[in-house]
């Protein structure tokens, strides 16, 4: 258990009793305690989320973000709290900002080493493109740095409902692209950068990707940019489907990953509803040829399982070099959960093992 953290059996019990008997079943006992630490931490989470949109709305009456998108995010700033403390310590962090499609974005930079120079690997967190920031996933980018000996920029890019598709998909192609034409400014070595991201932000990454490959133009990238890219990592995210055998099997309100709870989410993040068929959306409808080599993570327990397992095999048949991972015991999310899973070490340390082996090619690019 996490010190500090008082689990309740009885809090535990009407978790695991809202979620099918073979889900729970399935569950490996650490994905077990995880769950336990987050029911004991719910309502304070949930009041914490409630207080802090307060502050927020006081603060600035003027916000067009609404309270319930605020509670949302605060809660979930403070539900991940917990899960950021301790792990790697790293050489510097500097917090910057870089002008992209028309916002200035706020970055983190975590250098595990002191060496002038590092290549890169751009994370973009996941969320469901609506909570999320730079301290939420702070401990997987210092983990994904370390274990890769390269530096991790993270990206704070637009949420939604503020920020709808293609605001966000457009400030991280953009900043992919500015990091590759002006890397040496920031100590890294632009023309030796891989993009990875978790759920909202494995789509991103696909998406970003695609668009500097076909695209450029709308984000104003140099066409040589997406020569940079050397390696792309997808986590357990969503791909296309509106349909599947694990979208019918998993997900509810257990991991905020029900039927209701995708569609809302995805309703908020388009502005349109033809904008789900984009091919930087529907990765799975895209031309997939030609693209760096991709290390794609699914959670067996995820409706979004089903996502992973067809970009696999559809990068596969496109011709691309692909490494494919799932985690059969673990729900979506995992990624977070390093203090107790060691699924979330094992696959943290294997990203950055893919992503290290192709950044060390000095010679291309």
């Amino acid at each position: 258990m996490i010190p500090g953290v008082t689990v309740d059996s009885e809090l535990t019990d009407e978790l695991l009793a809202t979620i099918p008997a073979d889900i729970v079943e399935a569950m490996s006992p650490q994905m077990c305690e995880v769950l336990s630490i987050q029911a004991a931490r719910a309502e304070e989470c949930r009041a914490i989320g409630e207080v802090a949109a307060q502050a927020a709305q006081l603060a600035d009456s003027n916000s067009v973000t609404s309270r319930g998108a605020l509670a949302k995010r605060a809660e979930y700033r403070a539900e991940r709290c917990v899960w950021n403390e301790g792990g790697p310590i790293m050489a510097r962090t500097d917090d910057r900002h870089i002008r992209a499609a028309g916002v200035d974005v706020p970055i983190r930079i975590h250098r595990p080493t002191a060496e002038a120079v590092l290549p890169g690997i751009v994370f973009l967190h996941g969320g469901g493109y609506s909570v999320g920031d730079l301290d939420t996933h702070d401990r997987i980018m210092r983990v994904l740095a370390e274990a890769a000996g390269c530096a991790v920029i993270g990206v704070d890019y637009s949420l939604s409902p503020e920020g709808t598709y293609p605001q966000a998909l457009h400030e991280c192609a953009a900043i992919v692209d500015h990091l590759a034409r002006y890397g040496h400014g920031y100590g890294i070595d632009g023309a030796r950068l891989a993009v990875a991201g978790d759920s909202a932000g494995a789509g991103l990454t696909m998406g970003a990707a695609l668009l500097l490959r076909d695209e450029p133009h709308i984000v104003a990238a140099a066409p040589e940019s997406f020569a940079a890219l050397r390696a792309l990592i997808s986590i357990y995210g969503g791909h296309g489907l509106v349909d599947s055998a694990s979208r019918r099997l998993f997900g509810g309100d257990w991991d905020g990953m029900g039927a209701n709870d995708l569609n809302n989410l995805m309703g908020e993040y388009f502005a349109e509803p033809d904008d789900a068929e984009s091919p930087y959306v529907a990765h799975l409808t895209a031309d997939l040829s030609g693209l760096p080599p991709v290390f794609v993570v699914a959670a067996g327990l995820d409706p979004l399982r089903d996502d992973s397992r067809a970009l696999a095999r559809t990068l596969e048949r496109a011709g691309n070099d692909v490494e494919f991972e799932e985690y059969p015991h673990v729900l979506h999310s995992f990624l977070h959960f390093g203090r107790i899973l060691d699924d979330t070490n094992t696959v943290l340390h294997n990203a950055a093992a893919f992503a290290s082996k192709l950044l060390d090619q000095r010679g291309q690019g």
